[in-house]
């Protein structure tokens, strides 16, 4: 009987751990595209092209990838005195705003978003939002973002949730450390480090060797530089980041 209930017992640990492991997730790309109505050729006028990782069974994961999806596209807030509520809107209102100044400007204008799976770490899946704007001028302008979001306890994460309480100046003083490597490995004179200094990050996620932070352009650089990412070792992170996702980093599940 002892043996009976151990087994039994048993059995019922791994059901229960079964419950909680997150399945494996199934997704499909949704796509949008619209141009000017009377563009004869996507080389040649207005282009909006969204696309987008949708995951099965996954309500509130999708809820949150399309709300980035939407802030970025409008510019974060910045720049849309109107906020729209949904993708088509976003997209048909860029396209009549192209065409109010047609007769001022040849500039093709161009709308791009493009949401995708970048990493999972064991419960931690990343997903990276990009988007991208022109409206003529010398260069669009390209935004980055990372939503991380826990799959067992469905809901996203900030890098607050993954930090232990109390280890924030611990941490930062870390990711200063990294941006000062960084800065040594681009031959960076003092009048750059004066007029780019170390900044906070909201975005992250796991790898292979720890944590590592993103950064758009114009952030630590000016814009030929391009996104910068800081990378702070697992070995460093030790008693800094919650022991949940320390154990996670440098073990990709796909």
């Amino acid at each position: 009987m002892l043996i009976s209930l151990s087994l039994a017992l048993g059995l019922a640990g791994c059901e229960k751990e079964a419950a909680r492991a997150p399945a494996e997730l199934e997704s499909k790309i949704e796509t949008l595209e619209m141009r000017a109505p009377d563009c004869l050729s996507a080389d040649e006028c207005t282009l909006v092209n969204i696309r987008r990782e949708v995951f099965a069974d996954r309500p509130a994961l999708n809820d949150a990838i399309y709300e980035q999806m939407l802030q970025q596209l409008q510019g974060n807030g910045e720049t849309a005195a109107e906020p729209q509520d949904s993708l088509e809107k976003v997209a048909q209102k860029f396209i009549q705003e192209a065409a109010s100044v047609s007769d001022i400007s040849a500039a093709q204008w161009r709308l791009d978003g493009d949401a995708k799976k970048l990493a999972r770490y064991g419960d931690l899946l990343t997903i990276t939002v990009n988007t991208y704007l022109y409206t003529g001028g010398a260069h669009g302008m390209p935004v980055a973002r990372w939503l991380n979001w826990d799959l067992t306890q469905d809901r996203q994460l900030s890098l607050a949730d993954v930090i232990k309480p109390g280890q924030e100046k611990a941490f930062w003083k870390l990711a200063e450390e990294s941006h000062q490597q960084w800065l040594d490995t681009q031959n960076t004179d003092k009048d750059f480090r004066q007029n780019w200094p170390f900044a906070h990050s909201d975005d992250f996620k796991l790898d292979h060797d720890g944590l590592v932070l993103l950064y758009g352009v114009y952030i630590l650089g000016p814009y030929s530089m391009g996104e910068v990412k800081l990378s702070v070792p697992n070995e460093k992170l030790k008693g800094v980041i919650r022991d949940k996702y320390l154990s996670q980093a440098g073990n990709p599940r796909d």
